[in-house]
């Protein structure tokens, strides 16, 4: 998938889905799921950088992740800085989506707003149908349930750590993605070597505590459990994210891998001593395996 970044670009005969994106959720794959019908044309997302004062879901290099994985084969990231604040509707119409984009077809959700003052919206796009000769779609916000999904919601369940309807709605597990860091070495000197992330400071974390998870490290997927937390019993309080992988031994520091989150185990607790911890370990660790047979060993 070809990135996008800035004002400077030029391309042809696009599909183009607009929004913010941030959870990526049953809605907008519903949305894009439009764009890529449009098999006569390219298509394309086009999104806002992500305001830094809201948590993320899923941060801009998952997004691409899953848009990539979607079949979305470009993706512009729109600076929102004071020249493109000020772009009066018809403006960013006729000079970003027309003039450099291209833009043959239009999908948004109904409550798409655009330009100076969110002065723009579904209907300035009907209004400039005509004049600028692109297909428009409108889609209404999706329910499961009675419930309107959105990524406020999804994060409303995350902190409730109500996961397996926040996976419901994400359309597939929740995950992390990052590269390996060397840690403590602590798992190493218990046999249960680990993989440390360091999520990113406006990634939306699940609450603290040991998950059973599934790992992707390139193109193969193990069983996991996995802490999300500071780790008191050893004294560590920055946040992290630490993976035992079971059946997995290979050395994967540097290399990106994803963590998807399936379970609930337990919550984070401080034990008195290492030998506790390591006891405890192992419960997770046959606990994990359990929930996840279940889910894919016997279907």
């Amino acid at each position: 998938m070809e990135i996008i970044k800035g004002l400077d670009f030029r391309l042809r005969e696009s599909s183009v889905s607009l929004g913010k994106f941030d959870g990526i959720h049953l809605g907008h794959r519903y949305l894009l799921g439009k764009v890529l019908q449009q098999k006569a044309f390219i298509p394309t997302v086009f999104t806002f950088e992500l305001n830094k004062a809201v948590s993320k879901i899923y941060t801009q290099k998952e997004k691409d992740y899953i848009l990539e994985k979607m079949g979305v084969q470009r993706e512009v990231v729109f600076p929102f800085n004071d020249e493109t604040k000020r772009m009066a509707p018809e403006e960013f119409i006729k000079e970003i989506l027309v003039k450099r984009m291209d833009v043959r077809h239009i999908c948004v959700g109904t409550d798409f707003r655009f330009g100076r003052n969110r002065e723009g919206d579904i209907h300035t796009l009907e209004r400039f149908q005509d004049t600028y000769h692109y297909s428009l779609d409108i889609v209404p916000k999706l329910t499961l349930d009675d419930e309107t999904i959105s990524s406020t919601l999804v994060r409303n369940l995350m902190e409730m750590g109500n996961l397996s309807r926040a996976n419901e709605l994400l359309g597939e597990p929740y995950f992390v993605m990052g590269e390996v860091l060397h840690g403590n070495a602590l798992g190493r000197t218990m046999n249960m070597p680990t993989a440390n992330l360091l999520p990113d400071g406006e990634k939306k974390l699940l609450p603290y505590g040991v998950y059973a998870t599934t790992v992707k490290v390139g193109d193969r997927q193990y069983f996991g459990v996995t802490n999300v937390g500071k780790k008191p019993t050893i004294g560590e309080y920055a946040v992290g994210i630490e993976t035992y992988i079971m059946d997995f031994q290979e050395e994967i520091y540097g290399e990106t891998i994803q963590v998807f989150f399936h379970d609930f185990i337990r919550k984070e607790k401080r034990f008195d001593g290492i030998g506790q911890l390591h006891r405890q370990i192992e419960r997770d660790k046959e606990a994990a395996g359990r929930l996840l047979a279940d889910k894919f060993l016997q279907k």
